[in-house]
């Protein structure tokens, strides 16, 4: 009896934080939409958009917070007051949600196929043994317990996870704080850190990625929606088939989707390349803003991603230039690429 509740209460607690996560970060891309003039967009831009700005806004109030040696309650009531006020204002573009779910429904048959199918299979496949069978390694000691510490303690990063003692921040990793983030879930719905980390954030990573491929395969194969679900299935039956051990896969999404490099290496990377796909078929404004936001964002999941994500942009940037042939261009990568490198010269000077 005890048991069969205690799975009821679990599965609230999944449901409660996807609608927080995924409610309000789409709130949050239709005000960016509106924004940034993005148009017929659709529900699954908004919502990685929208979650693309979550990330990099914590970074931007999280690294002066910490400097300042302010509370984690401090750091909740500030940046949830953002949040909110972000996914505020997604409720007055509520014109532009209406017409989205009118085509979304008034397409639903043409639009799925037999590969949307099998990706969906997959997706839930991968929900199902994450969910069965955890893993569990070293890292968990750190980055799970820094979360957990933050709650206990209602200090970022000051007290050292593996120990418990107050201490100096490790600057190795104090401008990549990720497991704050889900510190951060955990103080809005109650749920421990550990347990959100590792029973309730797979049912909000794993899903994501499937969006973010999705909307690559639609830049792929603009006119195809059979090699559109092919390109879907096939990117989640990869993740089923590269993860292996934490350390030594290509990639660990099915492992350790609460581990900040396993986020920037299924996620943000890609999300970055679907970004380059689009300034490189129009250079409006929104999209390098995008960009820029996707690159600051990365620098929240891991300090690798203070210096990979402006390498991954740059090299790609300056391949398509030769192309395009554009200063312009150029100069617009560059600038998406500035946030990481402001960080990644301070992450010097801290180090060094």
């Amino acid at each position: 009896q005890n048991n069969r509740e205690d799975g009821w209460i679990m599965r609230l607690e999944i449901l409660m934080t996807a609608v927080i996560f995924f409610g309000g970060s789409c709130l949050t891309g239709y005000a960016l939409r509106r924004l940034l003039h993005f148009k017929q967009e659709g529900f699954l831009f908004s919502i990685v958009a929208g979650v693309m700005c979550w990330w990099a806004l914590m970074e931007l109030v999280l690294v002066p917070m910490i400097m300042a040696m302010a509370s984690f309650s401090g750091f909740v009531a500030v940046y949830t007051a953002l949040v909110l006020a972000c996914a505020a204002a997604g409720c007055f573009c509520w014109k532009e949600i209406l017409a989205d779910a009118k085509q979304a429904a008034g397409s639903v048959r043409s639009c799925v196929t037999p590969g949307h199918v099998a990706a969906l299979g997959l997706i839930l496949w991968q929900l199902y043994f994450i969910h069965h069978h955890m893993y569990l390694e070293w890292d968990d000691a750190y980055y799970v317990n820094l979360a957990n510490e933050a709650v206990r303690s209602d200090l970022i990063y000051w007290v050292y996870p593996e120990t418990g003692a107050i201490t100096d921040f490790d600057k190795r990793y104090v401008l990549s704080l990720w497991p704050i983030f889900y510190a951060w879930l955990s103080k809005l719905t109650g749920v421990m850190p550990t347990i959100m980390a590792h029973t309730v954030f797979p049912w909000l990573m794993i899903p994501l990625a499937g969006m973010v491929y999705e909307l690559i395969g639609r830049r792929l194969f603009p006119k195809d929606r059979q090699l559109q679900g092919m390109f879907l299935a096939m990117a989640v039956l990869l993740h089923l088939f590269m993860s292996g051990e934490h350390i030594a896969g290509i990639t660990f999404l099915t492992l350790t989707p609460w581990v900040g490099k396993g986020v920037l290496a299924a996620i943000l990377i890609p999300m970055l390349f679907y970004w380059i796909l689009r300034t490189a078929e129009a250079e409006g404004r929104g999209l390098w803003i995008m960009l820029g936001i996707t690159c600051l964002g990365g620098c929240l999941l891991s300090s690798m991603g203070i210096m990979l994500t402006p390498v991954f942009v740059g090299v790609t940037v300056c391949l398509q230039n030769i192309r395009k042939r554009s200063l312009r261009y150029l100069l617009s990568g560059a600038a998406a690429c500035f946030p990481c490198v402001v960080l990644g010269i301070y992450y010097i000077c801290l180090t060094h």
